[in-house]
């Protein structure tokens, strides 16, 4: 039986040979076996404007190769320079050790950055204030190279688009760059392949002024082939057909471009500046100057030919009968014209081009484009037109930037495998363990190998949006950000006063817009061929804009789906004097960590999205949501201050954190698809995001404090009335307890006021005293009691739940000290017995290794979640604790739960023995604990030390086999829907002898900071530690109900909350404020086999009806 990295040699032993082949490459390409010292000197290495370097001044070897700066990439354009650059994480850095999982202990020796983490960022700048760009890579530091030995020296930089050439001096004498241009098509499609690749909504329709994102799939064989139409000057149409070079073609061109648009529009408006004239087609009506069908058929449509009455019969067609002169026409009509010719050109052909390969998805970029929204929107309806409505024109995100991204990966290329690839790896990975004396891997289908590699390479990579450049667009105000002062001085200078500035711009452009449309009144309506009218709104055409159609044909403001049903005629787009100026197309700074991927318990790791609820389609819940994050602000500004003990630093960073976080919503108010498609977990971390932006790294932790050390205190008494219990009434105490717990939430309104009219120990007991009636609104309860313990006892179960339900049914809630009034107490003895000593009578444990995520600290953790852990433990089983990364309102992180299990392991022996025997392995040689000092810390906050696979789990699969084989029907564990089962005394000997153990507790970090949970992206640390778990306990509102609540997994998985939202409660599950949740799923094997028995849990009362009634919502 191989382990799990064993079964994914595959992908690893590939990735491995081909980043080694790599760095080989790059480490001697230039060649430096032999220095070429002719012209040699010594130059002092410091840059115009900056004070010398103290130390040695550096050697220059003017005729010597010069190396490359891997880290940044330009494409420099007419009207644009767009720039990339990677900023690699420290590898002293917790927050990068936390979410990129990189550690120098575990770091190949020889190997460079490009395996560390990091950032990418995109910024750019107009070519007219080339200066303001230098400035900017200067400030940053971006231009220098330092070599192995220290010293620097001239460097070249890869470099696209016409300005490589036009700037290069420039670049050279300024910073002692060598800019080396890279081919533009190359380029362009690789930095496409790339962000499709990688960004699951990199790609949009614009129809009736709205984005609608489209999910791309990072699978080659859905991905390709695809058309790309990229539109400059002129106009490229390529067809892609797959990612590595040389798969793709130039299959056509047009010189109708943005070249033809700008210089036309130049010459007969008179404008210059080409945003200023996509703005200026925003205000006309091209029906003044284009010959519609209406004014040839007398204002009706030739429906013989499908032709609507507003469709152009012939741009500028109309001036050709009109006695006027130049001056006599608006500007904004002629602009628009000039616009809907060009883009109806290209969309024609592209449509054609489409046809005539067999091509379904179409991708347009370029400069042309811009974020325009009416040359998208007519782009769209050519397409629609054309294709009759199957197919559609999508627009990319990073549409500027493909260019620049696909010179920047020429030096720094990530690792994204492609089919041949992963199957070739396979291969060579197969022969490799069949050497080793293991068996040949059987091999798989390539296709389903290249989707788990692809969905692994996208969970490498994860988009945020800080201040500075994300924020405004991409582009650079003001000085480089370089340090948190210059951070704060930015948000207070472009935030709180550009947000004003903001609304007195638009008001000031919709005046001007108002009377430039009155002072060309008359033209608005136009006459036809037989002295017809033709009013501007007909002109307009369907499908029209949503402000021009009646109330209910209105399409939802967030309705992002493409179906747009084609009935009778297309008609031309509507009039744009509704559309904004410009789509404002945010990229954020794509973060990388190359040791994230999914989650290896998730049934469908390729589909998975977190998110229960879909606000993108939820106006009515995006609304809501937006608005109480916005009152949390105040609140959390108050605790960043006091985090921090007060002072004038810690009020203006919170000041500037407040500012910007609610800059974010505005921002996303006034347009949902502003940061791409966020799902409800991203907009809960882009809070903790940008608290971190601003130094605040634990804002409630002094609330954490706090309430571990009161719930540490009542702990004893708690495990000591457990231990009085018989065993499946303390597994329902220890439900009911997590359930209670769950109830301390900072994040939930309802759970803040509770706290300011009670004691934490006062609502406890309240909580607990209303979880002892049952049902709960969802209850499976009873299928993990037999679950755990077996059906053997089912009349003693009937009997419990009868006793349950007495209204006077005592509560179970520990007293604040000394013993527990009306509590059995037990003997002292049960309250040390361990798992060993309950094995060696004969008990199999009714799991191997159970993997728990937890919530919230405090109570929620120390009189909820550590019982039950305790009682898996001392069934025998091994347990693997997931806590955040990273803080996250009063969310506990891993490195605090470890301190608190060393405080809850002085009261309880199960406890102690447990974390011993897990530090023990830690502190082996070896692992990134034992390294101390930098990796330790890094290892810690990646995810924790590595953990190996479950003690025995090849014995045990061999085993298996073996009674497999014999046709024999026991099995060396537990049955497929978990019941134990007897086993012969020798197969009882030989799993005894591989797995009597000692119970190991460890104590793992999700990778996150975030009050969700996102299995899309882990580390991997944590997914090795996924070897052997056969039970998933996830527990929290954020973690089990606002996501994975409808997420099914590879085994059996335990859901506990309390619905702390009236409105989720009601929306969910048809509940009221604080219902409860416990969801207990099989896995699906397991499942199968208690349906096809007949005998899936005797649930008593009301409990079946609401699971039932629960799995139908699902």
């Amino acid at each position: 039986m191989l382990n799990r990295r064993d079964t994914e040699a595959s992908e690893g032993r590939e990735g491995t040979e081909q980043d080694e082949e790599l760095e080989q490459e790059l480490i001697t390409r230039p060649s430096t076996t032999a220095l070429n010292l002719t012209g040699a000197s010594i130059r002092d290495s410091s840059y115009p404007g900056e004070p010398a370097p103290r130390g040695a001044p550096s050697i220059v070897l003017p005729h010597q190769e010069a190396s490359y700066v891997r880290h940044i990439a330009l494409d420099i354009g007419g009207s644009l320079i767009k720039l990339v650059y990677f900023s690699p994480d420290a590898a002293d850095s917790a927050e990068a050790a936390g979410l990129a999982g990189s550690s120098a202990g575990g770091q190949r020796p020889g190997h460079g950055h490009h395996h560390k983490g990091g950032r990418m960022h995109f910024v750019k700048f107009e070519t007219a204030r080339i200066d303001d760009c230098l400035d900017f890579i200067q400030a940053k530091g971006l231009h220098r190279c330092t070599l192995r030995d220290g010293s620097s020296r001239e460097v070249r930089v890869k470099a696209t688009g016409g300005g490589a050439v036009r700037f290069a001096d420039v670049f050279r004498q300024r910073l002692g760059l060598v800019l080396e241009r890279e081919d533009e098509i190359g380029c362009a499609v690789g930095g496409c392949n790339f962000l499709l690749r990688t960004i699951t909504h990199e790609a949009f329709a614009f129809e009736a002024g709205q984005a609608q994102f489209v999910p791309c799939s990072s699978v080659d064989a859905e991905l390709f082939p695809y058309l790309l139409v990229n539109i400059g000057s002129g106009v490229s149409i390529i067809r892609v057909d797959g990612p590595g070079e040389g798969q793709h073609t130039r299959v056509s061109g047009s010189s109708v471009g943005g070249g033809t648009f700008w210089g036309l529009c130049r010459l007969l408006t008179g404008r210059r500046d080409f945003d200023e004239m996509l703005e200026l087609s925003m205000q006309g009506n091209n029906a003044n100057v284009d010959m519609l069908v209406g004014d040839i058929y007398g204002g009706r449509d030739y429906s013989s030919i499908g032709l609507s009455a507003s469709t152009i019969a012939s741009s500028f067609g109309k001036v050709v009968g009109q006695e006027q002169e130049l001056a006599d026409y608006n500007p904004a009509d002629v602009a628009m014209s000039l616009c809907r010719m060009v883009a109806y050109n290209i969309g024609q052909l592209a449509y054609m081009h489409a046809k005539r390969y067999d091509l379904k998805r179409v991708f347009f970029g370029g400069f042309f484009i811009r974020g325009h929204p009416y040359t998208m929107e007519t782009i769209s309806f050519a397409i629609k037109f054309w294709s009759q409505g199957e197919m559609s024109a999508l627009f990319l995100r990073h549409e500027g930037f493909l260019g620049a991204v696909g010179a920047f990966l020429k030096v720094h290329p990530m690792h994204v495998p492609t089919a041949s690839s992963v199957a070739a790896g396979h291969a060579r990975a197969a022969a490799a363990n069949a050497a080793d004396g293991e068996g040949a891997v059987s091999r798989q289908n390539s296709r389903v190998l290249h989707e788990s590699a692809s969905t692994k390479v996208r969970a490498r990579f994860v988009e945020r949006f800080s201040m500075g450049a994300p924020f405004a667009g991409g582009e650079v105000r003001g000085p480089a950000i370089r340090d948190m002062s210059d951070r704060v001085s930015w948000v207070e200078k472009f935030v709180a006063v550009g947000c004003q500035a903001q609304q007195q711009a638009q008001q000031r452009a919709a005046a001007s817009a108002a009377s430039q449309q009155q002072q060309w009144h008359p033209r608005l309506s136009s006459t036809g061929a037989d002295g017809s009218t033709t009013s501007s709104s007909s002109a307009g055409g369907a499908p029209p804009h949503p402000q021009q159609l009646p109330a209910a044909t209105k399409k939802p403001s967030l309705d992002r789906s493409l179906s747009m049903p084609v009935e009778g005629q297309l008609q031309q787009p509507a009039s744009p004097t509704g559309l904004r100026t410009r789509i404002p197309l945010h990229v954020g700074v794509l973060h990388y960590s190359p040791t994230q991927e999914p989650f290896p318990l998730l049934a469908d790791p390729a589909n998975y999205c977190p998110n229960t609820i879909d606000i993108n389609t939820d106006e009515a819940e995006y609304r809501w949501l937006l608005q109480v994050l916005e009152d949390q602000v105040p609140t959390v500004v108050e605790k960043a201050v006091k985090s921090e003990g007060g002072g004038d630093g810690p009020r203006r960073r919170a000041a500037a954190f407040g500012r910007a976080f609610t800059a974010h919503l505005q921002k996303l108010r006034q347009d949902p698809g502003a940061y791409g498609q966020l799902g409800l977990s991203d907009l809960f971390e882009m809070r903790e995001e940008c608290l971190r932006e601003f130094g605040f790294s634990d804002v409630y932790r002094l609330d954490k404090e706090g309430e571990n050390d009161v719930a540490l205190q009542v702990l004893p008494d708690l495990l000591t009335e457990l231990d009085g219990m018989e065993q499946r009434q303390r597994l329902l105490a220890l439900v009911q307890g997590i359930l209670a717990a769950n109830i301390f939430d900072w994040g939930a309104k309802a759970c803040v006021e509770l706290y300011t009219n009670g004691t934490i120990l006062d609502i406890y007991r309240e909580a607990r005293r209303r979880l002892s009636k049952r049902p709960w609104r969802v209850d499976d309860f009873d299928d993990f009691l037999e679950r755990v313990y077996g059906s053997s006892s089912s009349s003693s179960q009937q009997q419990q739940q009868q006793q349950q339900q007495l209204p006077d049914a005592p509560a179970v809630a520990p007293a604040s000290a000394g013993s527990p009034r009306g509590a059995q107490q037990p003997d002292s003895s049960s309250s040390t017995t361990t798992a060993p000593q309950q094995q060696q009578e004969g008990q199999q444990p009714p799991f191997r290794r159970v993997m728990v995520f937890v919530d919230n600290a405090g109570a929620d953790i120390v009189l909820g979640m550590l019982p039950f852990v305790r009682e898996m433990l001392r069934l025998g089983c091994e347990v693997v604790v997931v806590a955040n990364s990273l803080p996250a309102i009063n969310d506990i992180t891993a490195a605090e739960l470890r301190s608190l299990l060393s405080a809850a392991a002085e009261v309880c022996p199960i406890i102690k023995a447990a974390r011993a025997a897990a530090l023990a392995h830690e502190q082996a040689p070896g692992t990134s604990s034992s390294r101390g000092g930098a990796a330790a810390a890094a290892g810690c906050l990646a995810g924790g030390p590595s953990i190996p696979p479950y003690p025995g789990l090849r014995q045990r699969h061999e085993l298996q086999q073996t009674l497999s084989n014999s046709s024999s029907s026991s099995s060396a564990g537990s049955s497929l829907d978990g019941s134990p089962r007897e086993v012969s005394p020798a197969a009882a000997a030989a799993a005894a002898a591989d797995e009597v153990f000692e119970p190991r507790l460890f104590v793992l970090g999700n990778g996150s900071g975030s009050p969700c949970l996102d299995l899309s992206r882990v580390p991997a640390a944590l997914a090795d530690a996924t070897v052997g778990v056969d039970l998933l306990v996830i527990e929290g509102m954020g973690r089990a109900i606002h996501t994975n609540l409808r997420t099914p997994f590879k085994c059996d998985t335990l859901k506990l909350a309390m619905i702390k939202t009236e409105r989720l409660a009601a929306k969910l599950f048809g509940g009221c404020l604080y219902d409860c949740m416990c969801s207990f799923q099989r896995a699906p094997a397991a499942a199968a086999a208690v349906a096809a028995r007949g005998a899936a849990g005797a649930a008593g009362g009301g409990c079946g009806q609401a699971a039932v009634a629960f799995s139908a919502q699902q």
